[in-house]
């Protein structure tokens, strides 16, 4: 009954904001914990892209559920070769979830190690809006994500679902934001790059076909 009333009396934002809570509770004290000392390489976020020889990390349901946002990584130093984390940290507030998970990514990197980060990129929806109201920006998550659509508001809307993400997103970064974020953090060698350079670098994993809307940045510890 108080489950109901609960349901009934809540905002969509506020029920969202506490399952998420929810989640990021259970993954720190009863999410799954598997042994990650033969796994050379993290990518985190994995939501349901599991990647083979990898130790896929998330808020539930993977291989070792973290709480991201926590600021804090459950990992020995200097124990991965790579970290990828693909459209993650822009569900990350900017100085008291982001900068403390980027300086944990460089502690459990290896010297030389490398970090491969992608999120919508501030500057192509900015510049969607600018050129077409955002019509090539739907016309490509249409074809990226079958169903998509604006439920019946102006082409436009598109911008706000790549911003917020239905409250989702916390922060959207150009390049000079994120290469901020990073050295901060302490990476240095950090560079500007596209899907194909991690496809290269890793084919296992999926082709997301994202340049369009997506910024790619690898950086080195």
């Amino acid at each position: 009954m108080i489950r109901s009333i609960l349901s009934h009396s809540l905002s969509y934002r506020t029920k969202s904001l506490l399952k998420f809570d929810y989640m990021r509770f259970k993954a720190r004290h009863w999410g799954n914990k598997s042994d990650y000392s033969q796994k050379q390489k993290l990518h985190l976020g994995c939501w349901n892209r599991k990647i083979e020889n990898w130790l896929n990390v998330d808020v539930v349901d993977s291989d070792y559920d973290v709480d991201l946002a926590c600021g804090a990584l459950p990992f020995s130093s200097n124990h991965f070769n790579a970290i990828v984390s693909q459209h993650v940290i822009e569900h990350l507030e900017l100085r008291h979830e982001l900068l403390p998970l980027l300086i944990e990514c460089k502690r459990v990197l290896k010297q030389g190690g490398q970090i491969w980060l992608s999120c919508p990129d501030m500057e192509k929806v900015c510049l969607g809006y600018v050129e077409d109201k955002g019509a090539v920006l739907f016309a490509d998550k249409s074809i990226r994500v079958p169903g998509y659509t604006t439920n019946g508001a102006p082409i436009q809307q598109t911008i706000n679902d790549l911003f917020h993400q239905n409250g989702e997103h916390k922060n959207l970064f150009d390049f000079e934001l994120l290469e901020w974020a990073l050295a901060k953090a302490g990476f240095k060698d950090i560079v500007r790059c596209q899907e194909s350079s991690i496809l290269v670098a890793f084919p296992e994993f999926p082709n997301r076909g994202d340049d369009l809307q997506s910024l790619y940045v690898c950086a080195t510890k």
